[in-house]
């Protein structure tokens, strides 16, 4: 290793020579220039090296380039044979990286990534060896083919890359989408270059189409479909498109028409000024006809122009068509996926009601209506119904009708929950009490745990207007056997403890811990009341203990916190004497998959005493 070491420094000896001799730097920056390439150079020829040493070596070289470019403009002097050096050195590393490790995807793609810019014509060659190892990975024959045209307009080059990729990987959406952008661009560059070359832009655009018809049958996710018809909407493509966007649509109508997400791209492209009808009365005639008036006017580069395959129609009518669409689509898809794409459009339009603002409303009320009526709208688009209708006069009775309606043939709780949040925003004590009690009535107390803790919360707001309320309503929720409300025994102890004392408090343990199931939180509450009330007498700590046994008593197997607790327990305010025994118990105790971790945080305990 000296040897090769003495051999590289020797080599590299006319590089140090140069910056000695223009001055750039010190002696001792010169020698630590040195040093540093040399650690660096020792980590890649050892035989334990790895990527990371090749990475943080080259790093090291591009800050040293560019300390070496910072310093030759300060000085104004001419280290371009230094700055050469360096690239060759870091175009060395990376082709010995690549070589030592080709399976390493970053040190590829850094390779390629820093040749672009120093080296291009050997670009293609890294890209060509670098798929020999992960061709399998269809991004990087996107990446190469983009490259390709990007660098060389050759269409010929680009379709070779793409067809061998096909190949490889004939199903490959993301490598048949590259390459439909590829053609498509083709065609408006053509145009740009030549405007009067209507056959040529013509023959890129059959490429494209014969593109999608290939792939019919190969490619089945109708996402694929909606992102070629996406890409054929952009303002320079979407008139010499349109017959490819008509055939898209068909096909898509033909084979996804059960597919919500299709509809609601339907409806969206009707808001974007694309209609259907426009679409289907389109020619190839009279598309040959609008591309030749558009390659006469001066204008033609500005993509807002839509020549007369699309007819300018206003937001109001683009509003209307788009609702026909979705009043279709939830007929010939009728499920709540359909409704909720349908109700989202419609609040998306009212986020904007400065044009055409009573329309929008409109629209959107009818969704709320209809998708109501359908009995397959969401829960989180009732919600949205709520807020609106509690909004307006007397909203709060149509607000009555609707949940009333609509828990009549959906038992859901979230529902429920809802009605309540609109007494309790009107304040209508009696009437939020009432739907509490149905809601468990209709679904079952056990399916009710949030309709409990919003009742909780309600009545903590109007504990001083009615104070029997929160009592009742926590007493019966600390007697369910539903490990779901196990939660609500902590809050009655709690409770107990404000407004009564420590003594009902400790009586009301001792019952509830005669209640099935078990509950961790009613024993970690009341070891925290014990703590924050006791004196630490005698008594006090044998009452925080019997806590912290219940607990292990309980939960001892399957817990390691409450081991824990218990033996902070003791060595905080109990007996020191007891952590061994403790110790020793819970190993015993735990499920064998948790011993190791409760050892671990017993030996961090131990370290803080």
């Amino acid at each position: 290793m000296a040897e090769i070491l003495k051999e590289i420094q020797e080599r590299d000896l006319s590089e140090y020579e140069t910056i000695k001799t223009n001055g750039i730097c010190s002696d001792e920056e010169l020698h630590k220039l040195l040093k540093d390439r040399e650690r660096f150079e020792t980590k890649v020829i050892q035989s334990k090296k790895t990527p990371i040493n090749y990475i943080e070596y080259i790093q090291f070289e591009k800050n040293t380039h560019k300390w070496v470019t910072e310093k030759e403009k300060q000085n104004g002097c001419n280290l371009t044979s230094v700055k050469k050096s360096i690239i060759q050195r870091i175009i060395r590393l990376y082709r010995n990286g690549t070589q030592q490790f080709p399976d390493d995807e970053r040190l590829w793609k850094s390779f390629i990534q820093f040749s672009q810019k120093s080296n291009p014509g050997q670009v293609a060659g890294i890209y060509e060896k670098m798929l020999s190892y992960h061709g399998d990975k269809d991004s990087i024959w996107c990446d190469y083919a983009l490259w390709a045209y990007e660098s060389t307009q050759l269409l010929k080059n680009v379709k070779e890359i793409f067809f061998r990729a096909l190949k490889r990987h004939p199903t490959s959406e993301v490598i048949n989408l590259t390459f439909f952008d590829i053609l498509i661009k083709e065609t408006d560059r053509i145009s740009n270059v030549d405007k009067l070359n209507v056959a040529e832009r013509q023959l890129a655009l059959d490429r494209a189409v014969l593109l999608y018809r290939n792939n019919r049958a190969k490619i089945t996710n109708v996402s694929y479909y909606l992102k070629l018809l996406e890409r054929c909407e952009d303002p320079k493509f979407v008139n010499c498109t349109v017959l490819l966007q008509k055939e898209i649509i068909d096909d898509i109508l033909k084979y996804f028409s059960a597919q919500a997400i299709v509809w609601d791209y339907l409806a969206q492209r009707e808001l974007k000024g694309y209609n259907m009808i426009d679409l289907q009365e389109i020619t190839s005639k009279k598309v040959a006809e609008i591309q030749d008036m558009q390659t006469n006017l001066e204008d033609e580069k500005d993509p807002t122009i839509k020549g007369e395959v699309w007819k300018v129609r206003s937001l109001k009518t683009r509003i209307e068509l788009c609702f026909r669409v979705y009043e279709k689509a939830v007929d010939a898809v009728p499920t709540e996926e359909m409704w909720s794409y349908f109700i989202n459009a419609m609040l998306d339009l009212n986020q904007d009601v400065r044009m055409d603002g009573e329309l929008k409303r409109h629209c959107l009320a009818k969704s709320f209506n209809m998708g109501h009526k359908s009995r397959l709208m969401s829960v989180e688009h009732y919600q949205a119904c709520v807020e609106m209708l509690l909004k307006s006069p007397n909203g709060i009775k149509h607000v009555e009708q609707l949940l009333s309606e609509a828990t009549e043939t959906h038992k859901n709780e979230k529902l429920y929950e809802l009605w309540m949040r609109a007494y309790a925003e009107t304040q209508d004590e009696a009437k939020f009490y009432e739907i509490f009690c149905k809601a468990n009535k209709d679904l079952g107390t056990a399916k009710c745990v949030s309709v409990w803790l919003l009742a909780l919360k309600f009545y903590k707001a109007y504990h001083e207007e009615n104070p029997k309320k929160l009592s009742e309503i926590l007493k019966e929720a600390a007697k369910q056997i539903h490990p779901e409300f196990g939660q609500f025994r902590a809050y009655y102890l709690e409770y107990t403890m404000t407004y009564e004392s420590l003594k009902k408090a400790r009586e009301l343990y001792d019952e509830l811990c005669q209640f099935p199931p078990p509950c961790l939180e009613l024993h970690k509450k009341m070891a925290e009341i014990e703590f924050q009330a006791g004196t630490h007498s005698k008594g006090d700590v044998s009452r925080i203990r019997k806590c912290c046994e219940n607990a292990v008593h309980y939960f001892g197997a399957s817990n390691v916190e409450v081991w824990i607790d218990l033996l902070k327990f003791e060595r905080d305010v109990g007996n020191l004497k007891l952590m061994s025994i403790i110790y020793e118990r819970a190993k015993n105790t735990l499920n064998p998959e948790l011993v190791d971790t409760f050892v671990t945080e017993y030996a961090l305990l131990k370290v803080m005493m």
